[in-house]
């Protein structure tokens, strides 16, 4: 009975704290909204990635960009750094004055998570962490001076297990995030699971606080799961961490299916399962729900090669979206 009490007066503070919070977090009729794009996901689906890039900028005219700089790709021999591809992707958005939201790190998005180099995945922990911290310095140094790059992103969801790859150690976060600030003043977004965590182990860390917000998933156990959380929870606990980031947003929102098989076996059929043009549209104003000022859509490259398979709704609805 006693751990009852406890268990009921601890939700009941943090309710409390939550309402009397919620001022410091303003509701935004009006957000902004953004892609995240990664060049090896359009490749996983046989598309010509240059080409879906540029449709995403001239087509789409999406003018808030999350980019990535994959490890596998940057440094894909030890101490040979190669940022071509990731330099051609800042300069075509610096020509469009579009803004990038830079992701670097160990563990970014995409599966399998930690995109580790052949040459290192059997070094020992110690020494891939020292190497990441080698990769992250060349990384910084190589787009210190671009203006294009509002901010950095550092690792992605680093302290939730998911994806082909442990948990990241606070300790080491802690480190790559001192290594950063110390190399460059831009702020730092750190992510987190939006429906599966606290937020509190990240916002102490954070300058901008970065959740995601799924709708649909799959799970070979249960099949489809529909996540019962609603809207208000996102502006709820984002107003429990005001005291300790910037603001909140939401950096990786579903807009793509999740099924019994990857995206690049999974027929249209399939795909509308769990993600059409209604769950599209209907995600969309379920984030606007939310009342956060800003949010990157997750799966435009799944729009992209919807429309190579002859559904061109999802891509031409986005269009819709960011040519207002």
């Amino acid at each position: 009975m006693k751990w009852l009490y406890i268990f009921i007066s601890f939700w009941v503070i943090v309710a409390i704290a939550g309402w009397l919070l919620l001022p410091r977090v303003p509701f935004v009729s009006e957000p902004n909204l953004g892609v995240s794009f990664t060049k090896s996901q359009a490749e996983s689906l046989n598309l010509n990635w240059q080409e879906v890039y540029l449709a995403i900028l001239d087509d789409l005219q999406v003018k808030n960009l999350r980019l990535q700089a994959n490890w596998n790709e940057i440094e894909p021999q030890s101490g040979v750094y190669n940022f071509t591809d990731i330099d051609w992707q800042i300069a075509e958005a610096d020509k469009r004055d579009v803004t990038v939201t830079l992701a670097i790190g160990k563990k970014l998005p995409r599966w399998p998570e930690c995109h580790i180099p052949n040459w290192a995945a059997s070094l020992p922990v110690w020494e891939i962490e020292d190497r990441v911290l080698d990769m992250l310095q060349a990384t910084i140094l190589n787009f210190k001076e671009n203006s294009t790059i509002k901010r950095w992103q550092l690792e992605n969801e680093p302290l939730f297990a998911f994806g082909d790859c442990t948990k990241l150690n606070l300790h080491f976060l802690q480190k790559e995030l001192a290594m950063l600030k110390s190399l460059d003043s831009r702020p730092v977004l750190i992510t987190d699971s939006g429906e599966l965590s606290s937020w509190w182990e990240t916002a102490g860390l954070a300058d901008i606080q970065g959740v995601t917000l799924y709708q649909v998933t799959w799970n070979d156990g249960y099949g489809y799961w529909y996540y019962p959380i609603p809207r208000w929870i996102y502006r709820f606990k984002s107003a429990l961490i005001s005291p300790f980031v910037d603001y909140t947003i939401i950096s990786e929102l579903q807009m793509e299916p999740w099924g019994p098989v990857g995206l690049d076996k999974m027929s249209l059929e399939v795909a509308q399962q769990s993600f059409d043009l209604k769950r599209f549209r209907d995600n969309i104003e379920f984030f606007r729900g939310t009342g956060l000022r800003e949010a990157y859509l997750w799966g435009v490259e799944w729009w992209y090669q919807a429309k190579v398979l002859g559904d061109d709704s999802l891509w031409n609805e986005a269009k819709l979206i960011f040519n207002q």
